[in-house]
């Protein structure tokens, strides 16, 4: 493979940092509940607007697309 090829992959394979948002639902949440919110992110099977309704539900208020770019980041299709 190529010098550029190999330094994209190295660039895609890092952990996306977080930013404030991502800290604060985490702190919402604890532990277990961001365990549990990983991997409803994983599974194809549960909609974007279910995550986020549930997420509202449990007092934490953010955009619809805040929780659009957290699933992408935590399970990039």
């Amino acid at each position: 493979m190529g010098e550029l090829l190999d330094a994209i992959k190295a660039e895609a394979s890092k952990r996306p940092k977080s930013n404030r948002l991502d800290d604060s639902l985490r702190e919402h949440l604890g532990e277990p509940g961001w365990k549990d919110l990983v991997k409803a992110c994983e599974d194809p099977a549960i909609s974007t607007s279910a995550i986020h309704r549930v997420i509202k539900a449990k007092g934490f208020m953010c955009s619809y697309s805040a929780i659009s770019r957290i699933r992408s980041t935590i399970a990039p299709s």
